[in-house]
């Protein structure tokens, strides 16, 4: 029911633990993989391909697109080899997560205008380009990841939370464009995980959340790999539009 075999699928910002569980998932599930840097560069290569790797371990092909994401030319030229080589990407996962956590009035206008550029700009500028490709084939899916901060507040993250909702509105109102053409886009909640970036990465208020969430656990990278597949593949053809949380519960905690 959720095989992924013979779709292709892109991971975007393939340089964290969290992109590491979403190409290993989604291969596992049988489909072949491709990933991208966010900003380029030889430690983001690197490690793009350290996934890759285990990907390709597990029998499914894929290529590394060692980009600027941010730069649609770049991008756009990359898509089209890579489609060339692979095959017409089914499935465009938008993971680029960048989290800085601190007092709102500490931030420079750069720092703010960087982490916006990182998480919304490479998300528009992707899904723009992929998405194009997909509309014109008349199917594809578009998943983007998105924190539980969208609209939860917690101190010291009022510009990462400002990112995270912009995404969040912008799958939203996507989706609806586009469904009619064959293209659904939906958004996979992130709640707190213990090896990404965050206000959980605060020893005392990890320990605090470790109490509060109901399940009394961070999550792991991991535990997002079934809800990915289950959005990537023909069995969520009518979800559109929505997010799908995973956080332990801690959402719906008063």
């Amino acid at each position: 029911m959720f095989s992924l075999e013979g779709k292709h699928c892109l991971v975007t910002g393939a340089i964290s633990p969290l992109q590491r569980a979403f190409a290993v998932g989604l291969a596992e599930a049988g489909a072949n993989v491709s990933l991208t840097t966010l900003s380029g560069g030889k430690e983001e290569e690197v490690a793009a391909n350290s996934i890759l790797n285990e990907c390709w371990s597990i029998g499914v092909k894929g290529e590394v697109l060692s980009i600027d994401l941010r730069n649609t030319t770049q991008l756009d030229q990359s898509v089209s080899e890579l489609e060339s080589n692979i095959g017409p990407i089914d499935v465009l996962v938008n993971a680029t997560h960048t989290a800085v956590i601190k007092p709102f009035l500490e931030f420079s206008t750069e720092e703010a205008h960087e982490i916006f550029t990182n998480n919304v700009q490479s998300t528009l500028i992707s899904t723009s380009v992929i998405g194009k490709k997909m509309l014109a084939r008349g199917k594809g899916k578009v998943i983007n990841v998105v924190s539980i901060l969208a609209d939860r507040g917690v101190p010291n993250c009022a510009i990462f939370s400002a990112t995270q909702g912009s995404i969040l509105g912008f799958t939203r109102s996507l989706g609806i464009e586009w469904i009619r053409q064959g293209v659904t886009v939906n958004a996979l909640g992130l709640g707190f995980f213990a090896d990404l970036p965050g206000p959980q990465q605060d020893d005392a208020l990890r320990e605090i959340l470790e109490k509060y969430i109901p399940v009394r656990r961070l999550g792991d990278s991991t535990d997002l790999q079934g809800a990915l597949v289950y959005l990537s593949s023909d069995s969520s053809n009518f979800v559109d539009s929505e997010m799908i949380v995973v956080d332990g519960a801690i959402s719906v905690h008063a």
